[in-house]
């Protein structure tokens, strides 16, 4: 046990401050550099977030994948066929996470009953009663728009909690991005390795919005995103939650309110007719 530690009552506590109640459906971000020693490291986090919100709620996580060949492959971009024999081929039952993501997400995914989303980028998974409705199905070409568990998400009036994470963490602004009436988004194409229903690995391309800026403005190298841009305007607004988790700064977020936040002031920004601008 670490010293100083915060233990799972502790946690439980400080998360019910914040605002998460047994029944919840939550989307979780963590830094745990950020929360601090925590009894049980990254498994500990887990088991105080999943006692919160039971026995009917639900914890939902973006998980990706360590291998995805998604800059190897972008835009055109091709591997020799010795890489692409070589590649792993995406198995939602056993490839490991993106460690950029943090490393909960390893702890997530070893929970008991765990649902894991079969896109080979953008992989979620969810723990609860409602767990295989929030993943299943994922749309590969429709990462984060109609379709994809971020839409479910938001239909069952789920929370985002970001625990210690950054605001560009906030990935249900991404359906927002999809949703809002705005021209010239950008799209990207890549390739990922997938299984075919007789388990034989076949190349899959994919199409789908940038994810890493949906217009030209917000794909700067030394500019935010748009996720960042709008989590930063919600913030000033005092529309959200925050308080603190350990050592953390958190903030929580109603998941429906957040996404129709992002598509008025993508839409008031950046639509097609100076009309709907300001």
């Amino acid at each position: 046990m670490t010293t100083n530690a915060l233990g799972k009552d502790g946690l439980c506590s400080e998360l019910r401050a914040l605002g998460i109640n047994p029944g919840d459906t939550v989307m979780v971000h963590a830094s745990l550099r950020a929360l601090g020693p925590v009894e049980g490291g990254a498994d500990g986090v887990v088991r105080a977030l999943h006692d919160s919100v039971s026995p009917r709620g639900n914890l939902m996580a973006m998980v990706s994948w360590a291998h995805s060949p998604y800059a190897e492959t972008l835009n055109g971009r091709t591997m020799s066929a010795a890489q692409r024999e070589a590649w792993p081929a995406f198995d939602p039952r056993t490839a490991p996470p993106e460690p950029e993501y943090g490393i909960l997400n390893t702890a997530f995914l070893r929970q008991k009953d765990v649902e894991r989303s079969n896109h080979p980028d953008s992989s979620m998974a969810a723990i609860g009663p409602q767990a295989a409705y929030l993943v299943h199905p994922h749309p590969k070409d429709h990462a984060y728009g109609p379709g994809s568990p971020l839409e479910r998400l938001v239909a069952i009036d789920g929370k985002v909690l970001l625990l210690g994470a950054p605001l560009d963490a906030v990935t249900v602004l991404h359906y927002a991005e999809a949703l809002a009436d705005i021209p010239n988004k950008r799209r990207v194409s890549y390739e990922a390795p997938v299984l075919d229903k007789a388990g034989k690995k076949i190349w899959l391309r994919v199409d789908e919005l940038d994810s890493n800026g949906i217009l030209d403005c917000y794909a700067l190298e030394d500019g935010m995103d748009a996720v960042e841009t709008i989590a930063l305007a919600y913030l000033a607004d005092g529309r959200h939650t925050q308080g603190k988790v350990g050592r953390a700064t958190c903030y929580l977020f109603e998941a429906a309110d957040i996404v129709q936040y992002g598509v008025t002031w993508l839409e008031n920004r950046h639509a097609a007719t100076p009309a709907n601008t300001r």
